[in-house]
């Protein structure tokens, strides 16, 4: 029988908080692919050549914001860790919340996207801490309309 001294004392050595790692994002998204238009809706000048992707996904539960890697080929695939010293790709930065939601989705607008396969990896950040990358979501990005994930 543990006397109430004794399991005070136990409940004070045990932790009072217990943190988590931010878990690695399931990320399924799609993508919308435009050409540069005016607000007017015509073509911008000089830009005829250029496309735009809108890539989407569901929110995830108290995101504060997310990352998203656009051809990034450091990042391993197996854990979402970066590799090496060397960082390629693009990161944007994407904060939580309604200015970068798109028909009720989290979504990143990138304008002047090159034709061919772009490959995008996700991270979000919960309590002040960064996930792991998630696997990629990749687009074959030729010309406009909607896209889903291609495995190459």
């Amino acid at each position: 029988m543990i006397s109430y001294t004794g399991r005070l004392l136990s409940l004070l050595l045990v932790p009072l908080i217990t943190v988590a790692a931010v878990d690695r994002p399931n990320f399924k998204a799609t993508a919308r692919v435009k050409q540069h238009f005016h607000r007017t809706g015509e073509l911008i000048d000089g830009e005829q050549h250029l496309l735009k992707v809108i890539v989407k996904w569901d929110a995830i539960s108290a995101a504060e914001g997310y990352e998203l890697c656009h051809n990034c080929n450091h990042i391993s695939e197996e854990t979402g860790e970066e590799s090496g010293d060397v960082v390629d790709g693009k990161i944007y930065p994407i904060e939580g919340g309604g200015a970068n939601m798109c028909g009720g989705q989290a979504c990143n607008v990138m304008p002047g996207a090159p034709k061919g396969y772009n490959k995008f990896h996700l991270r979000v950040k919960k309590d002040g801490e960064w996930s792991a990358w998630s696997n990629y979501q990749n687009f074959n990005v030729q010309e406009p309309g909607n896209f889903d994930h291609e495995e190459l």
